[in-house]
This record gives structure tokens, C-alpha cells and sequence, in this order.
């Protein structure tokens, strides 16, 4: 279950760290993903909040031996090491229903107190 925010220094929450989610890959090897619903099926996958999963679609000229390339890093939690094995079939399922046939998942749990997250927003909006 995601956790809430803690105040930090100032007395004003802290940025959660988050699931992010780097895709490596030619433009024309990803003709069926749309970025809303990768992402509201990531937040359902690691079972956080929207907001929380970062998602950065990179194109490349070139890329072998895998076309599409998957690179995740996240919180090492307990649930998450229990279930590692269960989040890549389920990832490795949705993309082969949207179009990708063939790919490769990398995914990094690591030890939270490890990483820091700073977000910012100056807009006077």
C-alpha cells in the first residue's frame, strides 16, 4: 500500500520516491501504447497513487539485442521483493496485448533510505 507523505524540514510533505520507468526503444516498436494507460496500469502494478510513477518514453536510433528495453527502478519493499517474479509476467502480459512482441524488463529494487526525491514548482499560477 503507498505511503503517505512526511513533513520534512519545513514542516511542508516531502516528495515521495517513485516507481520510474525509463522505455528504450524505436518509435515504430511502440505503435500501440498510449502513455495514460501505461501509467494508470504501472500505478495499479506497484500499487501507488497517481503522481507517484515517473514515466520517460526514450526514442532511439538503434537498439539490439532487444528492440524494446524496459528499465525500472524502485522502492526495494518486502511486497515488492516478494512479488518481483508476478509485477515482470504481468508487465511482460500487458505489453505483448498492446503490440510489443518481444522486449526485455530490467528492475532495480533498492534500499529506500538510499535515495532522496526533491520536486519543485515556481509557477505563480
Amino acid at each position: 500500500a503507498p505511503s503517505s507523505d512526511s513533513p520534512g524540514l519545513l514542516g511542508r510533505p516531502v516528495a515521495r520516491s517513485m516507481p520510474l520507468v525509463e522505455i528504450f526503444a524505436k518509435e515504430e516498436q511502440l505503435p500501440n501504447i498510449e502513455v495514460g494507460e501505461l501509467v494508470a496500469f504501472l500505478q495499479q502494478l506497484f500499487e501507488v497513487e497517481p503522481g507517484v510513477v515517473q514515466l520517460m518514453i526514450i526514442p532511439v536510433k538503434n537498439l539490439a539485442p532487444e528492440p524494446v528495453y524496459f528499465s525500472i527502478r524502485a522502492k526495494g519493499t518486502a511486497a515488492r521483493r516478494e512479488k518481483i517474479g508476478q509485477i515482470n509476467a504481468e508487465l511482460e502480459r500487458w505489453l505483448t496485448s498492446h503490440g510489443v512482441a518481444r522486449g526485455k524488463i530490467r528492475v532495480e529494487l533498492y534500499e529506500p533510505s538510499w535515495q532522496t526525491v526533491r520536486a519543485w514548482n515556481n509557477s505563480k499560477l
